[in-house]
């Protein structure tokens, strides 16, 4: 890994710790965002299964449930040019968010070249919805790709997916491109 790589909670103030009320005005747990270690493999994996689960039900003829192999998440753990970004409340994984470097756009004559990162996956244990989770795991993405001079975050979404569309828009992120599927 990079040395010069941060490895503890990001800074208070950069989106990295947020504190919401309840109903009735009891304060929720604290949400710390920090990168993945190699031991929270498991964590990150059941919140896989969560967001696979989800993605069976938005596009059953594509996606079906299925163990995630281990070690490609432990190559984007170590690697110096991608992060899971965790959100750990009292202790306990409760969403990431996997930012990648993407590098450059391609090197076509007609396309302007941009350095940019992409947000593989973001996921949020169902109990901690509408918690302000899902805001503070895109806080720290953005954050992520700034830090590292990169002009833009890219991500994909599926169609049926309204709730995750409406969270981006929400944060800035606007249509870019479609990709269409014609069944044959």
């Amino acid at each position: 890994k990079n040395s010069a790589r941060r490895r503890g909670p990001l800074p208070v103030g950069q989106g990295a710790v947020r504190c919401f009320l309840r109903e009735g005005g009891v304060p929720m747990p604290k949400t710390v965002i920090r990168p993945a270690a190699p031991a929270d493999l498991p964590a990150i994996l059941a919140l896989y299964r969560v967001l696979d689960e989800e993605l069976v039900d938005l596009q059953p003829e594509f996606f079906c449930a299925a163990p995630r192999e281990e070690e490609p998440l432990l190559q984007y753990i170590q690697a110096a040019d991608a992060d899971f970004l965790l959100a750990v409340q009292d202790g306990v994984t409760v969403g990431f968010a996997l930012v990648v470097y993407a590098g450059w756009t391609p090197s076509f004559s007609c396309v302007l070249p941009h350095r940019y990162a992409g947000l593989y996956d973001l996921v949020v244990a169902r109990e901690h919805r509408r918690q302000g989770v899902g805001s503070a795991l895109l806080a720290a993405a953005k954050q992520w790709a700034r830090d590292r001079r990169l002009e833009y975050l890219e991500l994909n979404v599926l169609a049926q997916n309204e709730t995750a569309i409406a969270l981006y828009e929400a944060h800035d992120f606007v249509e870019a491109s479609r990709t269409l599927r014609c069944m044959l």
